[in-house]
């Protein structure tokens, strides 16, 4: 029973955080703002789905287009 309870409760905690991915389709610069943009995959037939996420410059020049980025 010990085990179990353990079992459950690591269940609960590992589906707490979900992270939102993506990857990089495009970087770009506007106003002095860095965005990425994310080609997220979409879970139906439509296809992809795209977004812009602001970032900072550390990571904007930490990835490159291509790459998977994930918004915690």
């Amino acid at each position: 029973m010990k085990k179990f309870l353990i079992l459950f409760i690591l269940f609960i905690f590992s589906c707490a955080s979900k992270k939102d991915c993506g990857d990089i389709a495009q970087k770009f610069i506007v106003d002095g703002i860095y965005y990425f943009a994310l080609t997220a995959f979409g879970g139906d037939d439509l296809g992809d789905v795209y977004g812009d996420v602001e970032v900072s410059k550390e990571v904007y020049d930490s990835f490159n287009i291509g790459e998977q980025y994930c918004i915690n």
